[in-house]
């Protein structure tokens, strides 16, 4: 499965000649959706306590709280992902800022001493505004 999968046959600049190793761009597709992963992580672990240690009376007060927290978990996985994706089909179809030096998208604006920069998301280089 390469990246044309993905949508991403745009960026061949990106792509490394690594073979069937996980380059820059594919790196970067981790790097987005890994706040997603985190908070199915988070509900997973959340619906197994709440069904392991949900009968125990000296915790039973808890419950009622800690089985909002499934959902609530599954809500910012799902936010999490649709922004990631959000960001990476703003990326291909033109309407983020890219990178000069490797044609990755680029961060939000931060604001420094230098002056305000935007990061690579792909290589990590900072360039000016």
């Amino acid at each position: 499965m390469g990246f044309d999968a993905f949508g991403l046959h745009d960026a061949p600049r990106l792509q490394s000649q690594l073979g069937n190793g996980m380059n820059r761009l594919g790196w970067m597709i981790v790097r987005a959706y890994l706040p997603a992963l985190g908070g199915l992580v988070l509900a997973v672990l959340a619906m197994g306590w709440t069904s392991l240690f949900g009968s125990i009376d000296a915790l039973h007060v808890v419950v009622p709280f800690v089985k909002w927290l499934p959902p609530l978990f599954l809500l910012v996985a799902l936010v999490a992902g649709l922004v990631a994706t959000l960001r990476m089909w703003r990326w291909q179809t033109g309407k983020l800022p890219v990178c000069a030096g490797c044609g990755g998208p680029l961060g939000r604006v931060r604001h420094g001493a230098q002056g305000d920069v935007r990061k690579c998301l792909a290589c990590g280089n900072y360039q000016a505004v």
